[in-house]
């Protein structure tokens, strides 16, 4: 199996998947694009063939080895050929796509499967077109055209022709969230070939547990980076602290290169003694993390979904987050957590306040434990997907 180009002895009705993402966890840092790991490891679990390829540019330190079996999921990390920085981002699919070919059996796929219109998805465009295949772009972000991204960059016009390339020839188009969806729709029209998949949650590690804490802990999960709001929830909390002294505590998990701005912030705010900054968190240790707070705000204001809400909400927190992002399609304001306008420190304020009632509280907690178990798993994440796949099958 392993070495040269990869063959596969299958049946001829037997569907084959690949999946090609740039974005999936490799042994130096198996929390990266976990999402696309647990979808995959859900869509194997229904019996789908799939095999997963992580390209990566010949300058790339990350990847030491070419094979890695991670959770019962095979992957190859293939080496492509990329001039450093944007200069040839717009073509980079081009040489993905040469070294895909050389390495792979692509014509014995029915499917390529990739997580993003550049490189990946210019890449199996080409492949597509060669071998007469289908081809489906999965949109994990709000910013599908590349161009608030790239947005400086001299040839961000062409970037943004070049994905609306790939969308347009795709035979389907998934957002992971109907916000995603209507991102590409508003400047291309691909109506009749657009699908959203929620991304999942796995309930049987993420789940509640009963506990007391002296204060009310406000738990935060996310990138320290602007857009996840982590000031504005700072600030708030600075309000509901002169307001209720030893009432509230926080814990920030993640990493970041605002860390030390927070951290700064938070000393400037009088915080620091209630504030904890745990840094990184080990995924197989995250529930654990989450399942102790009461609260959890990410006023995250570019966010396509945000898994870490429906973990959140599978450990039995009620969750706010804002207006007019992908999680507002899932929280129930009110009912199961609170949806807040962006950037906006009072409302975060009064969500917390309400939240003070224990009976609140508990309520929103099982509603929202409820809604992610019924609704949000990865199994039905991957069901949503591999329906999509049989279509394209079919046809």
């Amino acid at each position: 199996m392993y070495g040269g180009v990869f063959a596969f002895n299958r049946e001829s009705d037997v569907m084959k998947i690949l999946y090609v993402s740039g974005m999936y966890p490799t042994p130096k840092f198996p929390q990266k694009g976990i999402f696309s790991h647990e979808q995959v490891k859900a869509l194997k679990k229904r019996g789908v063939d799939i095999d997963v390829v992580v390209p990566y540019t010949f300058y790339d330190r990350e990847i030491e080895s070419e094979y890695w079996d991670y959770e019962g999921v095979n992957i190859r990390y293939i080496k492509y050929f990329k001039i450093p920085g944007t200069a040839d981002f717009h073509r980079s699919g081009k040489a993905l796509f040469h070294s895909l070919n050389r390495n792979l059996d692509l014509e014995s796929y029915d499917i390529y499967h990739a997580d993003a219109a550049l490189p990946v998805g210019q890449a199996v465009m080409y492949a597509a077109k060669k071998y007469n295949k289908k081809y489906i772009i999965h949109g994990h972000g709000l910013d599908v055209f590349l161009d608030v991204s790239y947005k400086d960059k001299k040839n961000c016009n062409k970037i943004v022709d070049a994905s609306k390339e790939v969308y347009a020839n795709a035979d389907a188009f998934i957002g992971v969230s109907q916000k995603v969806v209507d991102n590409v729709l508003e400047r291309l029209d691909i109506s009749g070939k657009t699908y959203v998949a929620y991304n999942g949650v796995d309930v049987e590690n993420f789940y509640p547990e009963t506990h007391e804490n002296e204060k009310i802990q406000i738990i935060s999960v996310g990138n320290l980076i602007p857009l996840k709001g982590h000031d504005y929830t700072l600030r708030a909390l600075k309000v509901l602290n002169d307001k209720y002294p030893n009432k509230f505590c926080m814990k920030l998990l993640g990493r970041g290169y605002l860390e030390q701005n927070l951290k700064d912030l938070a000393l400037e705010l009088g915080l620091d003694d209630i504030v904890e900054f745990v840094g990184y968190i080990p995924y197989d240790k995250l529930a654990s993390e989450v399942r102790k707070g009461d609260i959890f705000v990410l006023p995250s204001y570019y966010e396509a979904l945000g898994c870490v809400y429906l973990e959140a909400m599978a450990c039995g927190l009620p969750s706010v987050g804002c207006k007019n992002n992908g999680i507002d399609e899932i929280i129930e304001d009110g009912v199961d957590g609170f949806l807040i306008d962006v950037k906006n420190v009072d409302q975060i304020v009064e969500s917390a306040e309400k939240l003070m009632d224990n009976n609140v509280r508990s309520e929103m907690a099982k509603k929202a434990r409820a809604k992610v178990e019924s609704n949000y798993t990865w199994d039905a994440s991957a069901k949503v997907v591999e329906d999509i796949y049989r279509k394209l099958f079919t046809v």
